[in-house]
């Protein structure tokens, strides 16, 4: 092998660091990962999942005693913590479902905690589509107390959730945007929940049950809408964008679309296995070409990767080229540094590239939904 055991957890790593992980909380994970003298998916899985799960155990006991203490800032920090390690664990790409279902059941109810500790309001909610619903969270910048607010959907894709989403969240929020994070099809409680798989129809369902939902909430504007969206989130964005030309912008970051990807770049286990097709349905590959219909009037905010190896440079050219309005391109040149020949994939630039874009993207929805800037 040219690689070491670690570099097998590059999307991993990767994946978890984007939503906050700890970075010294993840290399000692990793430690223990490279000290397995055997290459087997089967050990990698058990020392990743057992290492952070001892760490949940020390975060969650922190937590409930800052809290009983009244300590509610630490109790706070202690519960994103808990959150975080219960996310790095639902990376890991298990095909027992069981394990599966209950890791992510641990996330849900740990980032639930967080909120009920957060300073502003983060009310749960489920959104009616016709194919069921999608639980969800809108993100206020306050304590939800005004009238009216400007507000931004953010879109996850296939193996993410709306506890991720919480990163896309807390930027707009600083600019005074409320949020919505909701579950997409095949992702989260959605599907877990619910069994809403992924595919066309279930998604077109979603974006027009979004889109209902805010009409009926009275506080906030659906004259000041941004879709927002990350990875397949982007592609999301982009073809809620052109279901509804009437919202203010859209911004794609690291958009991927299936019917412009290189299918022959992704791995063999993110297209067959337990997991995957837990959260598509039958009709999946065909139905997702929907995405890649209608264009945009609406102001554009494209980023994308020159190592993005699944979404190439000419895929992103007719991303952008949908876009009939006003509109921006930041083409990120650094080489990821979670990277090895063996194991990039798309990834790695998203993940490592987030920590900065979102300040820029954050600003170009914020400058469109309330006209200042902050």
């Amino acid at each position: 092998m040219k690689w070491s055991i670690r570099e097998l957890l590059n999307p991993v790593v990767t994946r978890s660091m984007l939503y906050g992980s700890d970075p010294f909380d993840t290399e000692y994970v990793l430690k223990r990962v490279d000290e397995i003298d055997v290459m087997s998916g089967k050990k990698i899985q058990a020392v990743w999942l057992g290492e952070w799960e001892k760490k949940i155990t020390h975060y969650a006991e922190l937590r409930d005693q800052n809290e009983a203490k009244g300590n509610r800032i630490s109790a706070r920090a202690y519960a994103k913590m808990v959150a975080q390690c219960w996310y790095a664990c639902y990376m890991v790409n298990i095909q027992d479902l069981e394990q599966k279902v209950s890791i992510y059941n641990n996330l849900a109810e740990s980032y639930r905690k967080y909120t009920e500790l957060c300073d502003n309001k983060i009310e749960y909610v489920e959104i009616d589509t016709a194919f069921g619903k999608l639980p969800a969270y809108i993100h206020y910048p306050d304590d939800g107390s005004k009238e009216s607010y400007p507000i931004a959907i953010t879109y996850s894709g296939i193996g993410s959730c709306k506890e991720e989403l919480d990163m896309l969240a807390m930027p707009l929020n600083e600019r005074g945007v409320a949020v919505i994070t909701p579950d997409m099809p095949g992702t989260g409680g959605a599907v877990i929940w619910n069994n809403v798989k992924c595919g066309g129809d279930e998604l077109e369902a979603a974006f027009d049950g979004i889109y209902k939902f805010i009409e009926n909430r009275s506080e906030l504007d659906s004259s000041r809408i941004a879709n927002f969206g990350l990875c397949m989130g982007g592609g999301y964005a982009i073809r809620a964008t052109a279901k509804n030309p009437d919202v203010k912008c859209c911004v794609a970051l690291f958009p991927l679309m299936i019917c412009y990807c290189k299918l022959d770049s992704v791995p063999i286990w993110m297209k067959k296995g337990k997991w995957t097709s837990y959260q598509t349905n039958d009709d999946y590959m065909e139905t997702m070409n929907v995405l890649s219909e209608g264009t945009l009037s609406s102001d554009f905010f494209l980023v994308h990767s020159d190592y993005d190896n699944w979404m190439t440079h000419e895929a992103n050219d007719i991303l952008y080229s949908k876009a009939t309005g006003y509109k921006e391109r930041l083409e990120v040149t650094e080489r990821p540094a979670y990277v090895s020949e063996e194991t990039i994939m798309h990834a790695m630039p998203v993940g490592e590239q987030f920590h900065w874009v979102k300040h820029i993207t954050a600003d170009f929805i914020a400058q469109r939904l309330t006209g200042e800037t902050k």
